[in-house]
């Protein structure tokens, strides 16, 4: 277990903890192996873990109002899953997660986690300034694609930000 607490160290969500801060995160978490194929959640599941993929790829998608899926973004070692669960007052996921290949994943319940936001507890806190700037990044990724598409770009990036806050 010593090898995967230095590994959080990589994570971009945990940029800047100190080694204590970064156990506090693990011993909230727990470690789950994911197969080839395997769901870790359907879109519609209760969202109560923000999740960090350790090794391996996934594949984030959401079915259309014509049961058609769509693959949203595929994301590897160190993405973050289910960020927005830890702010937003919804319980449900707006896309399906599924592992592309063997891999593993951390789990941190959302619960557990808000308990040391609400304590002040500065790990926790600097989880939530990092979540903060990654969400800034990307919207301002989307407004470059709103202002470099025109009104095409509008219909794009009303598409793409109900991905990212939905």
């Amino acid at each position: 277990m010593l090898g995967l607490r230095q590994r959080l160290n990589e994570v971009p969500l945990f940029k800047g903890l100190e080694p204590r801060e970064i156990d506090s995160m693990f011993d909230l978490a727990e470690v789950r192996e994911l197969k080839a194929g395997q769901r870790l959640f359907h879109e519609g599941d209760a969202a109560d873990a923000l999740w960090i993929v350790l090794d391996g790829d996934v594949e984030i998608s959401k079915a259309a109002d014509d049961k058609k899926v769509s693959v949203l973004a595929e994301l590897g070692p160190g993405s973050a899953i289910g960020e927005l669960s830890l702010f937003r007052l919804s319980t449900r996921h707006s896309a399906s997660v599924t592992a592309i290949n063997a891999g593993q994943v951390l789990r941190i319940p959302v619960n557990s986690f808000r308990k040391l936001v609400a304590q002040n507890d500065l790990g926790a806190l600097k989880v939530v300034n990092n979540i903060a700037h990654q969400l800034a990044d990307r919207l301002a990724a989307l407004n470059e694609k709103l202002l470099s598409e025109g009104r095409k770009g509008l219909s794009v990036a009303r598409s793409e930000l109900r991905r990212v806050v939905l």
